[in-house]
């Protein structure tokens, strides 16, 4: 029996539909910036000069957004071994609609938003789930090992649990078939079998490297943040790496607060207490849920604008349905965070 089909909109409603969606977006996007603690910049200025704070709040932002950049990588090298090729931009137009949709309340709406630009570039819902569950696992694991940095500091001999999962990637690096098929399981119990092909040892490989290395740079935004609030420097730097990947694993983990607002925040606090009175700690806490988002709304309107511009640029493919342009809703929740 052949499937049946869902008949397409008409191209002038799928477009309204696209462009009410990314206004939404970036209302949201709007709406998070503008509850953030913005007194935290005023904060950090009175500690140092205006030169060295600006230098240290512009280190901050490239390593959030560096970070990104190595998760995308990590992503990416996932969606390309999972199936058919797709195109450099229309990879960098999923990635980033579905990272920024989070910023929407509720999981539904992203999820539909991902899953139809998805299927609009080549990505089968299948597949886009086989990615989703094989990324997560490796986020998890690798964001609790680099975690052991502050976690052994923090926890002491309590931060043996946190081995387990550096015991995990060990595993996954030297047995690499292992994440494919508890990818497989998973995608059984959720009646989605052989959704998508494989991904190559090398492959699982390079995206668990890449992943890794998207920690480390990330938390690195926290160290001179750490620094202007006057943590010493060599001391704080592994502590400051590891606070911010624990806290934001832990937060990935808590399913059901979004983004992890608040459970971030109060375990990196208590990390950074090691090195900082606990009100300085807070303060570094707050921003860097500030200098976190600003990054991800740089990063993803760049990301997107080079993106739309080249694919419009190549000849129109009938079936697909480019996103509209103007302001791109900007704004992965690491750390898809799909």
């Amino acid at each position: 029996m052949r499937a049946l089909r869902l008949p397409r909109l008409p191209r002038p409603l799928a477009r309204a539909l696209i462009a009410a969606f990314a206004l939404v977006v970036a209302g949201a996007i709007v709406l998070t910036l503008t509850r953030l603690d913005w007194s935290v910049v005023a904060v950090l200025f009175s500690r140092r000069d205006t030169g060295q704070i600006s230098l240290l709040l512009a280190c901050s932002l490239l390593a959030g957004m560096a970070g990104l950049s190595f998760g995308f990588l990590a992503w990416r090298v996932v969606l390309l071994e999972t199936g058919a090729p797709v195109s450099e931009p229309r990879v960098v137009r999923i990635f980033f609609v579905g990272f920024l949709s989070k910023y929407v309340p509720g999981r539904v709406p992203g999820m539909i938003a991902i899953t139809k630009v998805a299927t609009a570039n080549g990505v089968t819902f299948g597949r886009l789930m086989s990615i989703s569950a094989l990324v997560m696992s490796l986020v998890l694991l690798s964001g609790l090992t680099v975690g052991l940095l502050a976690g052994v500091q923090l926890l002491g001999a309590r931060a043996a649990w946190l081995a387990g999962a550096a015991v995990l990637i060990v595993v996954v690096l030297v047995r690499p078939q292992l994440i494919n098929r508890s990818s497989a399981l998973l995608l059984r119990l959720l009646r989605r079998p052989d959704a998508a092909k494989a991904a190559s040892a090398r492959g699982v490989r390079l995206a668990v490297a890449w992943q890794t290395v998207s920690w480390a740079v990330t938390g690195l935004h926290v160290w001179p943040l750490a620094i202007a609030m006057g943590a010493p420097p060599a001391r704080s730097l592994a502590l400051c790496v590891g606070a911010f990947t624990l806290a934001t694993t832990i937060g990935i983990a808590s399913v059901f607060i979004p983004d992890g607002i608040g459970v971030r925040e109060a375990v990196m606090t208590a990390a950074l207490t090691l090195v900082l009175p606990a009100p300085a700690a807070a303060v570094v806490a707050l921003a860097s849920r500030l200098v976190s988002t600003v990054s991800e709304v740089i990063l993803g309107a760049a990301a997107l604008g080079v993106a739309e511009y080249l694919i419009r640029r190549r000849p129109a493919d009938p079936h697909e349905i480019a996103l509209p342009t103007g302001p791109p809703p900007t704004g992965l929740g690491h750390h898809a965070e799909l």
